[in-house]
Parts: C-alpha cells; structure tokens; sequence
C-alpha cells in the first residue's frame, strides 16, 4: 500500500471513531473486496484493532486505531505531505516550463501574422 492509500484509510478510520468495511469502502470510493485485504494488512501490523457489535441481528466488525496506528498516522501523514509537497514543486516546474513554450509559440504566431498583414 502507497503511503497516500495507508493515510486515507488511517485517517478515516481515526475520523469515524468507530467504522465498519462497508462505511469505510464508501468513504474511500474503493471495492469492499480492497479495504478487507486493506484492513487485514493494518491489523496484522498492529496498528488498527478490530471489534464485534451486533446490530439488529447482524454480526459486524468495527475498527478503531491502536496507539501504534496513532502514531503510525503521524508518520505517514508526514511522509504523504513531503511527497505532495515533491510533487507541487515538480508540478510547478513543469508549469512553467509550459508557460515559457506557450509564450515562445504565441509570440511567433504573432510575428507571423502581423508579416501577413503588413
């Protein structure tokens, strides 16, 4: 799992206090397939915990973060930031670099038009 996936399902897990796959697949927009192999993969680790509620007859399963899934969200939290933060920069390059050829064309599409009608 990218460190983007780990901090969205972290975070709306620490956000819903207490949440099941069906909420949590929603919220995500992924499969419910997805957010159980998801979810086992975060509890393995320790980091998320799991517990039985029945509701009008139905067994289901509730998941809530564990202090290392606290502390693993601060983590990744900062490594996601520093990752958009690479992005924006390298985004903002390419920006630029488009601005700049924009310019280049725009100003040479010009220069031929006004020879065409001088």
């Amino acid at each position: 799992m990218t460190d983007e996936v780990i901090y969205k399902l972290l975070k709306t897990i620490e956000k819903s206090a207490k949440t099941n796959q069906r909420k949590l697949a929603s919220d995500l927009g992924v499969s419910l397939g997805k957010v159980n192999f998801m979810l086992n993969e975060l509890v393995d680790k320790g980091w998320v915990a799991v517990s039985e509620s029945t509701t009008n007859k139905r067994r289901a399963c509730l998941y809530t973060l564990t202090p290392a899934g606290f502390a693993e969200r601060a983590a990744v939290t900062t490594r996601y930031l520093h990752s958009l933060l690479e992005l924006q920069k390298s985004m903002n390059e390419e920006i630029e670099t488009l601005r700049k050829e924009s310019n280049k064309i725009s100003a040479a599409i010009q220069r031929g038009l006004s020879s065409l009608y001088a």
